[in-house]
């Protein structure tokens, strides 16, 4: 009953706070920087101080940045739904442009349509239980029987497989597979296998979520850099999707492997009474074949993974090459009429009306809202993305381009545990690349690398939805120990990205 009386004024308070935030830009003053003058800014004709130029974000610009600070702060402590669509109609009382033009900014993004499209599929997959036929699959297999270390990696790898078809899913159906386990071994909440198990399966998530180029997290962003290098004309920001889902294979590969030693030889983890078990205790009922329904769904998302990576590694510069790359809107509508007209029996093979049911509107809300605030925050007429890079110029003015990384990876890292991952990598994005661009430096490599490091958020309950369901598995793992191992395995992931991801970035981009 306390904690029931207390929640709701946390969250009038939370959103007092937000929305103040969020109509302050109205009447705060214009944030500004004495900056040195050169080609870029003469422009703009700034006014001369102090040997430098004063570079402000203009009144449009502090008032769009203040609706979506707001619009986060809201998301983050109070709900991921109606403060997008506040954030949407505040932007249209600030005037900065009529309802139609900004709702047609917010569902004409053709980012945005071929997302609509792919939760679709999504749905589809989440319906069909593809993922969790899958997880069985690999978790059945005989050579886990008696050997304790090859049971935690499969455990791991059937994580990251099956998080490829959906991430956020990948959760409900691991870790119960996972708790089944400790029970019929006997740990313990408290345990280190427990815990450091407990928040493992998060982490190989957040790696799917990091290297999927499909419909994951690397998707929008990838796709971003895409959108900005046809805005700008310049095909220098581009990421190929092929070569960065080797890239970030490699990586997430890697980070899974040292999550292993680190059980194995720093943690010294008692891994004894899993000798006992074999897989029919896992697996109680037999295994049915993969049905109809599933095969689809699996034939569905294979297809639009080809679309993308074919021209990838193909190439442009052939007609099939150049269709499915300039076409990549079409392959996501493609695999939802597929699931739309496939019948058998006379019945459709996966009904859409029903299957939408699991459609992930809050997700599907929360990118569009990014996607539209984010774009005109950092856009034309604000200043907000240059004061940003010249900020940056500053602090990372002098390094040499592997330290420029590393800050770069440190940034995306740290930053996303107190904001939504995405939403942070599309409004730094552009600014990333203006630095890049500034210092005369490669953007390929340094982007691959954020882009990568900026969707690992797992340190706080606000990090990501992976790190509110983690803290919210009271029953198996404590806080203290939630945050002690997110923390030490987001520093595996920048080792790993500094030491192996860098070189190989340059290597590949």
């Amino acid at each position: 009953m306390e904690n029931a009386s207390k929640m709701p004024v946390t969250k009038i308070i939370h959103t007092i706070i937000g929305l103040v935030i969020m109509f302050s830009g109205h009447f705060l003053p214009n944030f500004s920087m004495v900056v040195p003058p050169d080609a870029k800014l003469a422009p703009l004709n700034l006014p001369a101080v102090d040997g430098g130029v004063l570079l402000s974000v203009t009144h449009t610009g502090m008032i769009v940045t203040l609706i979506f600070f707001g619009v986060i702060y809201l998301w983050t402590f109070v709900d991921t739904v109606w403060p997008g669509l506040l954030g949407i109609v505040a932007l249209i009382f600030s005037g900065y442009a009529p309802a139609g033009k900004v709702f047609s900014m917010f569902l004409g993004n053709p980012m945005v349509v071929m997302i609509f499209f792919l939760l679709m599929l999504a749905a589809a997959i989440v319906y069909s239980n593809l993922a969790q036929w899958v997880a069985r699959y690999l978790m059945s297999r005989p050579f886990v029987n008696g050997r304790p270390w090859v049971l935690t990696a499969t455990i791991l790898g059937t994580t990251f497989i099956v998080a490829f078809l959906d991430q956020v899913t990948s959760l409900f159906l691991m870790w119960p597979v996972l708790f089944t386990i400790l029970e019929k071994a006997g740990f313990k909440k408290g345990d280190k296998y427990t815990s450091v198990m407990t928040v493992n399966i998060v982490i190989v998530a957040l790696l799917s979520f990091s290297t999927d180029p499909f419909k994951g997290g690397a998707f929008y962003l990838l796709s971003n850099l895409h959108n900005l290098a046809a805005s700008t004309g310049s095909a220098a920001v581009e990421l190929n999707t092929a070569a960065y889902f080797a890239f970030a294979l490699f990586i997430s590969v890697c980070v899974i492997i040292l999550l292993l030693l680190m059980m194995k030889f720093v943690y010294r983890i008692d891994v004894s009474p899993l000798r006992k078990l074999d897989a029919a205790s896992i697996n109680k009922e037999p295994l049915p074949p993969m049905n109809l329904q599933q095969k689809l769904v699996l034939f569905d998302f294979l297809l639009y993974a080809a679309w993308l990576l074919v021209p990838a590694i193909i190439g442009k510069g052939n007609p099939v090459g150049a269709f499915l790359a300039k076409n990549t809107l079409t392959g996501s509508i493609l695999v939802v009429l597929i699931l739309a007209v496939a019948m058998s029996k006379g019945k459709p093979v996966v009904d859409i009306m029903t299957s939408n049911k699991l459609y992930a509107w809050r997700v599907f809300l929360l990118i569009a809202v990014a996607f539209l605030l984010g774009g005109i925050m950092t856009g034309k007429g604000t200043n907000v993305a240059l004061v940003m890079e010249y900020g940056l110029r500053d602090l990372l003015g002098g390094m040499n381009y592997t330290a420029i990384c590393i800050c770069v990876i440190l940034i995306g890292i740290i930053f996303t545990n107190f904001c939504n991952s995405v939403v942070l990598g599309l409004v730094l994005s552009p600014v990333l690349l203006g630095v890049a661009a500034s210092f005369g430096v490669d953007s390929g490599p340094m982007m691959a690398c954020f882009i990568y490091a900026v969707l690992i958020a797992a340190c706080t309950p606000a990090a990501s939805p992976f790190a509110a369901l983690l803290y919210g598995q009271s029953d198996w793992i404590d806080p203290p120990a939630i945050a002690r191992y997110t923390v030490i395995s987001s520093g595996l992931v920048v080792l790993t990205l500094v030491v192996v991801g860098l070189p190989l970035a340059k290597m590949i981009f």
